[in-house]
């Protein structure tokens, strides 16, 4: 299991991991997954066999609706809503695009969202579904490394940016921590 990418010198706290996860259709059944060689979740990337022919129609909607059920869950445990951050928003394109076509979703270091975004804390959950985004988020809750991502109470801001990759969208959601350098509270 990866855990978030720091800064040398940055403050130390508990590290949540980062896994990878093929959300399906059936968002719900990714908990009945295997685990793969990395201790993630492992599943078909051809995706259910009950999977809709096509992705949501507007990635920036699906992307929008992704933040907002990843603030109602943070709002359902008492931490404060994620502002959005165009530099994640960015990053998280470019990650996402990079996934497009791939069998498997496989996170890339975040060194460049820590040098870019200029924080000390970043980390990541992706997803390829054709589900709700509220479906996707829930899946997340119930992964560990995920659920440690979205309730993290050291991340103050996110970007989300998906993509149609073969009937679905491939997403990826960057979370980031304090600016670099700044007291933490």
């Amino acid at each position: 299991m990866r855990k978030p990418v720091r800064r040398p010198g940055a403050r130390q706290g508990p590290l949540p991991g980062l896994l990878a996860v093929l959300a399906t259709a059936v968002i719900g059944l990714c908990a009945a997954c295997g685990t793969g060689s990395a201790g993630a979740p492992a599943a078909s990337s051809s995706g259910s066999s009950s999977a809709p022919s096509s992705a949501p129609s507007d990635p920036a909607a699906y992307a929008a609706d992704v933040v907002a059920a990843t603030n109602a869950a943070r709002a359902d445990e008492g931490l404060p809503a994620l502002e959005t951050s165009a530099c994640a928003e960015r990053l998280a394109a470019g990650r996402a695009r990079a996934l497009v076509g791939t069998a498997d979703l496989t996170h890339a270091p975040m060194d460049d969202v820590l040098r870019e975004c200029a924080v000390d804390r970043a980390a990541e959950n992706l997803s390829r579904a054709s589900a709700p985004a509220a479906d996707v988020v829930a899946a997340w809750l119930g992964s560990p490394g995920h659920r440690n991502n979205l309730l993290d109470p050291d991340v103050t801001r996110v970007g989300v940016a998906c993509t149609p990759d073969d009937g679905r969208l491939v997403c990826s959601q960057v979370f980031l921590g304090p600016e670099e350098g700044a007291a933490r509270p």
